[in-house]
């Protein structure tokens, strides 16, 4: 009785490796040359440890700083613009991040495309800047409610973005790039970068070209000083 089972045992394992099959490597997978670019820019020997970070209030250093929004055209290539005129400040806890807190306004006419007209004129910014209902609310703002800390220098950012005269949350996937003394003002700087998706008709910007998509993916890189 006993062989009976060991070999009733044998053929069940035999059959079961029958069945599994394991698929090797893609000639293609193993010939693809690595890519000679690098992923990202190097960072500096800035500390990427927010606990060496100074608590307290910051300012952002709107000279180096960018918003940048894409948009797809005809659903293909993506068409990049900016706005120019940014202002932002920021309350930082080193020793617990989530507690932090931002607060930003951009100017909704500083649209820059660098596109001009034949007269020499920036008419498409201005368009833009209309379709963004500019005139009757000149500022756009985020304004943070909550952070999610998702890795030793990774978080999310839930806040209130404002956009043409509505509100709505928005989050934002937020990396800190690292802070350091510098010595010239004297003072700590920090840098962060976010990156979000909106559907720009959620806040009524309807009155933009068809062809244009509705997503807009919205990207920061900012550099915030001690106060």
């Amino acid at each position: 009785m006993r062989s009976l089972f060991l070999a009733a045992a044998v053929l069940v394992v035999s059959a079961c490796s029958a069945t599994i099959t394991t698929t090797p490597p893609s000639p293609a997978d193993a010939e693809r040359p690595s890519s000679p670019v690098a992923a990202a820019l190097p960072l500096s020997d800035a500390s990427r440890n927010p606990a060496d970070a100074p608590a307290g209030a910051y300012t952002l250093d709107a000279r180096h700083a960018s918003v940048v929004w894409r948009i797809r055209h005809l659903g293909l290539g993506l068409y990049t613009a900016r706005f120019d005129t940014i202002a932002g400040s920021l309350n930082f806890d080193p020793q617990n991040p989530a507690n932090s807190s931002i607060n930003v306004t951009i100017a909704a006419n500083s649209v820059s495309t660098g596109l001009l007209n034949r007269e020499g004129q920036r008419a498409f910014d201005g368009e833009i800047a209309s379709a963004l209902g500019a005139t009757a609310n000149p500022n756009i703002t985020f304004v943070s409610r909550s952070i999610q800390v998702t890795g030793p220098t990774t978080g999310l950012i839930t806040g209130d973005l404002t956009l043409n005269g509505q509100t709505r949350p928005v989050t934002l996937e937020a990396n800190f790039h690292g802070g350091r003394y510098v010595q010239l003002r004297q003072k700590h700087h920090l840098a962060f970068s976010g990156r979000t998706i909106i559907r720009r008709s959620e806040w009524g910007v309807t009155n933009w070209a068809l062809f244009t998509g509705d997503e807009v993916e919205i990207l920061v890189d900012a550099e915030f000083i001690k106060d």
